[in-house]
């Protein structure tokens, strides 16, 4: 079934990425309302030549990014995401700022009435683009484009957790997949 649809973008901040262990974030939190979101995972391929013909193939993933087009960002989540300062509704914008490493959820409405959900586990924001055109006589909306760059997590080198409600035995996870960042874990463990 295709996607027809995107909704429910939140974020958390990754508290820690141990090498050994597991990673930890705070609490979920909504993003902005959701335009457009597009993922590309970089990926290189190499073959293997030998005896006048190809005999092996290596595939290396690479960083993942995402570009989104959203109404508005708040401010305070502008400040928390790029790691700047929020004071009385104003951030001054420090070039010296290191953004946070955060996870990134949403979901995709599909035409047969599932969903396909997603969390990107490890990454950060670039400053968003912003466009302000004059008043004409028809109303024109101007969009907000941010662009994050996310990669695997140090701790199991998770990069990107997908679901899909349209398979039985996801059904137990539904609704629990956007509380906190999914730990994918808990499906090794049999459901009572």
């Amino acid at each position: 079934m295709a996607i027809v649809g995107l909704r429910n973008l939140v974020y958390a901040p990754l508290l820690t990425d141990p090498s050994e262990g597991k990673a930890t974030y705070g609490a979920v939190k909504p993003f902005a309302p959701a335009i457009t979101a597009g993922v590309e995972t970089a990926q290189e391929s190499a073959t293997q030549y030998a005896d006048n013909g190809p005999i092996d193939v290596m595939t290396q993933i690479g960083e993942t990014t995402l570009s989104l087009t959203v109404d508005e960002i708040p401010m305070e989540v502008l400040a928390e995401i790029l790691g700047q300062e929020i004071k009385k509704g104003v951030i001054a914008y420090k070039q010296s700022a290191v953004g946070p490493y955060l996870a990134l959820g949403f979901a995709g409405n599909k035409s047969d009435g599932n969903e396909r959900v997603v969390w990107l586990t490890k990454g950060r924001f670039s400053i968003p683009s912003d466009e302000w055109n004059t008043k004409t006589d028809s109303p024109e909306f101007q969009n907000q484009e941010i662009e994050g760059t996310f990669i695997r997590r140090d701790a199991d080198e998770v990069f990107k957790i997908v679901g899909d409600t349209a398979v039985a035995e996801f059904a137990p996870y539904r609704e629990e997949f956007f509380e906190e960042v999914f730990d994918y874990t808990k499906l090794d463990t049999p459901i009572v």
